[in-house]
């Protein structure tokens, strides 16, 4: 597949999200498949005890608005909440199954397949932000590798934020959109300086790093918004997060299996049960715990901003401090 073919082929992907111009500016129309949604969500009804099938449903179809109130609670209290939707991660997983083909086919077909699975995906959830933020993040990297360009991870971010808000500048006052780019840019830029002192602690290293540098990160959002602070987020966090790539994939199994053989999907529904109660034990206990979280009265702007500097500070001077380390050793 040539250049200009796989271009046109990358342009129509964007095509397929739909802007269209209404009175008052621009909207992005990218529900289009509400009904097939609804459909998968009732299917997972079937195969799952409840609250395991709305946790499945918001993790797999964003579908988290029928999760019942006391483990809704139990997800807020533990700063949990932000895992129950369709996230990049989710994403991700479907893109690079198709990029797993490359020593199958041509990369660059590889890349237009992922690409396509990528804009279904965002399509099928809604086109919910954080999920359409990892669509044009990764339509921006797989760019960059057609034509051979380089570009790191802050970069994508910004020119994602910029092109999302160029569509729909009120969504900078969305709490997703400010939630999806903080725990991203915690991802991208904190976590590589938190891991060069973290990597240190075996098994738990890389993800203890990626956790705290997205809790870091959207704290202040959190308090700002809920009105209070979670002093069992980071370890909740921890325990429940490695779940979630399983969950999704045996979720998706058993959804494509139930279609064939209602008893195939019940066996494989065995399995994702059994992880979904896990995840579903472990916020509870947490969340039962008499020191857990604490309110928090409403904080100015200021407070966060010397957060923030004073968070920029410690990351410099420990960043400092290590490279100053690596070159003694060198």
């Amino acid at each position: 597949m040539s250049k200009l073919s796989t271009t046109l082929a990358v342009i129509l992907y964007l095509l397929i999200f739909i802007v269209r111009y209404q009175q008052g500016g621009w909207e992005i129309k990218l529900d289009l498949f509400p009904q097939v949604r609804n459909n998968l969500d009732q299917r997972i009804g079937r195969f799952l005890p409840s609250p395991q099938a709305e946790l499945l449903s918001g993790i797999l179809l964003g579908q988290n608005k029928t999760l019942p109130a006391t483990f809704k609670l139990n997800l807020r209290d533990t700063s949990t909440l932000h895992i129950v939707v369709a996230s990049g991660q989710n994403l991700s997983l479907a893109a690079a199954f198709f990029l797993s083909l490359a020593g199958l086919i041509k990369r660059r077909n590889a890349i237009v397949l992922s690409l396509l699975a990528v804009v279904l995906y965002t399509l099928l959830t809604g086109a919910q932000v954080p999920v359409l933020r990892a669509a044009i993040m990764f339509s921006l990297a797989s760019l960059a590798q057609i034509f051979g360009r380089q570009r790191d991870g802050w970069w994508m971010l910004t020119l994602t934020a910029g092109l999302m808000l160029l569509i729909n500048p009120q969504w900078i006052i969305d709490l997703s959109f400010q939630l999806s780019f903080l725990a991203t840019f915690g991802v991208v830029v904190v976590s590589p300086v938190l891991l060069k002192y973290l990597d240190k602690i075996p098994i738990f290293g890389q993800d203890l790093a990626v956790t705290l540098s997205a809790q870091l990160m959207v704290t202040p959002i959190i308090v700002q918004n809920f009105h209070q602070i979670s002093f069992v987020s980071l370890i909740t966090n921890i325990l429940v997060l490695w779940t979630i790539p399983f969950i999704m994939i045996g979720g998706a199994v058993m959804l494509i299996l139930g279609t064939v053989l209602s008893l195939l999907g019940q066996l494989v529904g065995i399995g994702v049960n059994t992880l979904l109660t896990y995840f579903v034990y472990v916020v509870g206990f947490f969340a039962s715990l008499p020191f857990a979280w604490e309110y928090v009265g409403e904080q100015v702007w200021v407070v966060w901003m010397g957060y923030y500097l004073v968070l920029a500070g410690v990351l410099v001077a420990i960043n400092k401090k290590m490279n100053v380390r690596g070159e003694r050793i060198d």
